[in-house]
């Protein structure tokens, strides 16, 4: 029996492809903690076997088929709006333009990978372990795209693929955190702010980087003002507050490998 044209549409459209029912996904369930346990052992393992890992002599092409995974991992994302569509029925795929953090995180993480440029691991450390968190615990974006759904897995590997990479470049290649290039993440989040204030004007529908009332979830709608200069500001105060306390701990980190390998010397 051969499917129609139709038929073979629909099977896409409203199954592994498509969208299910709004709380098909539930945040805090089994499903929601799968992927976060899942990076922090791949975290730990790599730091396990880091040295084993960099005297791979086919250590760069685990980068290589990473770096790959991640870009069709984002692109994946698009091709899937262009074919399905976007949730909620939305035509205007002008609104779904790539300018939203975690989309150029995993864009600069895949390059990174690929390229071992240093200016990409510097905004992607700093942007990852900072707004990158935020996702992993609020996934408002998937509630109809449960396990049984493509996005699903799609949502997860976006997020957690670029935190994992950072973790792969500094244990395994030796990259470090270095709280004074902090500012080429701020130029590119302020440049990315910019865009996103300009696209949020001027196309219908638009909620780029979720600045615009009703973007994000009825339960953090309630804390957050509704007007997207206020709301991009109380972002930039929670994201400077979180930079702050990421340089403490790293510099405490670093204060403490100093004085152990002092005492070596003595």
């Amino acid at each position: 029996m051969v499917l129609s044209d139709v038929t073979f549409a629909e099977f896409y459209k409203d199954g592994f492809f498509g969208y299910g029912e709004k709380g098909d996904f539930q945040t805090f369930s089994f499903f929601h903690f799968l992927p976060i346990i899942l990076l922090i052992a791949a975290i730990i393992l790599t730091y396990i076997f880091k040295d084993k890992i960099r005297s791979f002599k086919h250590e760069p092409k685990i980068r290589f088929f990473l770096g790959i995974f991640l870009l069709i991992t984002e692109m994946s994302y698009y091709w899937r709006v262009l074919y399905v569509g976007a949730e909620g029925n939305d035509a205007n795929l002008l609104t779904k333009l790539p300018f939203q953090v975690c989309e150029w995180t995993c864009i600069f993480a895949a390059l990174m990978l690929l390229t071992g440029n240093k200016h990409l691991f510097d905004i992607d450390v700093i942007v990852c372990l900072t707004i990158g968190i935020f996702p992993l615990f609020m996934p408002v974006v998937i509630s109809k795209t449960g396990p049984l759904y493509y996005r699903y897995y799609q949502f997860w590997f976006e997020h957690i693929g670029p935190i994992y990479a950072v973790f792969y470049m500094m244990f395994v290649k030796g990259y470090k955190y270095s709280f004074k290039n902090v500012y080429k993440a701020l130029i590119f989040l302020a440049a990315l702010s910019v865009i996103s204030l300009i696209l949020n004007n001027n196309i219908e529908g638009a909620s780029y980087l979720y600045l615009t009332q009703g973007s994000i979830g009825n339960e953090f709608e309630k804390i957050l003002p509704n007007n997207q200069y206020l709301r991009l500001l109380v972002f930039g105060i929670i994201i400077i507050f979180i930079f702050i306390i990421e340089w403490a701990i790293f510099y405490l980190i670093e204060r403490r490998k100093r004085v152990a390998d002092a005492k070596l010397i003595q």
